[in-house]
């Protein structure tokens, strides 16, 4: 079904109300994912208003800096029970205690859900989440929350825990988990790790290591453990024995028969003194047929980093113009360097092509660089302005962006001068949705001209001196301006819900302050029309929201 390739907001925007019969096709549709991470406002509202429960298969909710309070909102519209009908994964992103604990009430009802991710939550765990733990193929959560019963997970397959665990629940893991395929984990340095005499069949491994020094005996014992391993990732503090190319080839042919995929990212102990003759005995370790050939493994080493890595798993993701490929390596291909840069400073010419860079950070003006020789500019998805340079006119900057196809982000740490200077409505630039600012403006005049400039904004994040400039800007921007991040200090500041109704508006919003910032999520102002729809949306579900305040109470 076409409905399949395409987003739940391109099926709403694209489908609805044509047609009785294509409105009841999408009513009706059984397979919508939900992912409602960084989205706008408007989009949420769309989704929110045509949405059946009964055909959502995945959802994402976050509570993240750039959509607050976007659980409570979704929760005081829909009945959380509704989706257990079809709901097979189901994410929980920052959400407040407020949200998990009403979604608590519920989680013995998704009998079908098999995935699950909650992350970056204040929270006690919650009562009723081990009901659904046994029923789980897919589980991403943190060490307190998995740790905190001894349920077995027995459908258990994927698991990735996001903060350290204790290097002693590394075989707690593996038998809670019997069926366990794929282990994402990151262990924290404290006693030896002892799994002896444990045999899984996972098959995907990836350990992060990085506070934990360990030793070629050590990794051995555990990997003696995972003899039907495809794919390992490791990164991990080490001392020379683990840089052996020759041992890991005997320990791989005899005892990793099905590894298929096999990274590594090694920092050697400081102590280590190595001469050019040592570095290219370790390089001729890794150069035999079997890394070459047989399995096409190639490394590379920094001495001057104290690393030695897979290439290009590990391999720098961003340069600057004097960026060069490590001297040694056992890769002949320079390009795989240079393709692996995703983040580029440029400043003056180079002879270097980047064929693959998304962000762009441009320190000189361009018509002094080669820039359409080093990259491709269709690449870029955001452009950074890092100086102020006097030379950089409004000209260059449009037919600079012209060529960017598919940026549509901007961040300045500096204001081109040009722009600050710039009076006339000559230049219309619509690609660009989101721009940062860096820096305090000194006047926000520049507000209106970035408008002028830039009309379809909907992401802004910006420094502010005081809350008096929140009017002031919100007033001169458009009315596609969606997500909104203020940072400034707000320790003394008080301010209210009718407070950000005045400037908005309307109070198609949400917000948020912290210590350091203050957040907006801002929806469009409904027609009479759209707000009777809304209405009734609110009155079929009064009653959920009253007990929903009970139960929390």
């Amino acid at each position: 079904m076409i409905f399949d390739y395409l987003s739940t907001v391109d099926i709403y925007r694209g489908f609805i109300k044509i047609n009785s019969y294509i409105d009841s096709v999408v009513s009706n549709y059984k397979n919508y994912q939900l992912n409602f991470r960084s989205i706008l406002k408007k989009e949420f509202d769309l989704i929110c208003r045509y949405m059946n429960p009964h055909g959502i298969v995945s959802l994402i909710l976050s509570d993240n800096i750039d959509t607050p309070g976007q659980s409570n909102l979704f929760l005081s519209l829909f009945k959380f029970e509704e989706f257990h009908y079809n709901l097979r994964s189901l994410s929980l992103i920052n959400l407040n205690q407020d949200s998990i604990l009403l979604i608590n009430n519920y989680f013995d009802m998704f009998t079908n859900l098999s995935s699950l991710t909650i992350l970056n939550i204040i929270s006690e765990v919650p009562s009723k989440l081990f009901y659904i733990y046994p029923k789980l193929n897919r589980l991403n959560i943190s060490h307190d929350w998995l740790f905190s019963n001894k349920l077995s997970l027995m459908q258990l397959e994927y698991l990735i825990i996001s903060n350290r665990c204790k290097s002693n629940e590394f075989e707690t893991i593996i038998n809670r988990c019997p069926k366990l395929i794929s282990l994402n984990i990151c262990l924290e340095r404290d006693i030896r790790i002892n799994i002896n005499g444990l045999t899984s069949n996972l098959s995907r491994l990836i350990l992060n290591m990085s506070l934990y020094q360990i030793n070629i005996i050590e990794l051995k014992e555990i990997l003696n453990c995972f003899p039907y391993l495809i794919y390992f990732e490791i990164e991990c503090r080490s001392d020379l024995d683990l840089c052996d190319g020759y041992q890991w080839e005997i320990f791989i042919s005899n005892k990793l028969f099905y590894l298929k995929k096999f990274f590594f990212k090694f920092q050697l102990i400081s102590t280590i003194i190595l001469n050019i003759n040592g570095i290219e005995q370790i390089l001729k370790s890794y150069s035999s047929y079997f890394w070459l050939k047989e399995k096409q493994w190639f490394i590379a080493i920094e001495w001057g980093q104290r690393l030695i890595y897979s290439v290009p798993k590990f391999s720098c993701q961003s340069a600057d113009r004097n960026f060069r490929p490590p001297i040694h390596t056992t890769i002949n291909n320079e390009n795989i360097f240079y393709d692996n840069i995703n983040a580029l400073a440029l400043w003056g010419e180079t002879n270097y092509k980047f064929r693959y860079v998304k962000e762009l950070w441009l320190v000189d003006d361009p018509l002094m660089i080669n820039i359409f020789d080093v990259i491709d500019l269709n690449k870029i998805e955001t452009l950074i302005f890092v100086s102020s340079n006097n030379n950089l006119s409004i000209d260059t900057i449009f037919n600079l962006i012209s060529n960017m196809k598919n940026v549509n982000s901007i961040q300045f740490f500096d204001i081109p001068l040009s722009l600050i200077e710039y009076k006339k409505r000559t230049f219309i630039i619509r690609q660009i949705h989101s721009i940062e600012l860096n820096k305090e403006l000194k006047s926000l005049s520049f507000i209106e001209i970035l408008n002028k400039i830039f009309p379809e904004i909907q992401r802004l994040n910006m420094k502010i001196k005081s809350i008096e400039d929140i009017r002031k800007i919100l007033n001169s921007f458009s009315e596609y301006l969606s997500n909104v991040c203020f940072y400034c200090n707000t320790s003394n500041i008080l301010l209210t819900r009718e407070y950000f109704e005045k400037i908005i508006g309307h109070t198609n919003f949400t917000y948020h302050i912290d210590l350091n910032s203050i957040t907006l999520w801002i929806g469009i102002e409904y027609s009479s029309n759209s707000t009777e729809s809304l209405q009734r949306k609110s009155i079929g579900c009064f009653s959920w929201c009253h007990r929903r305040k009970s139960l929390l109470k």
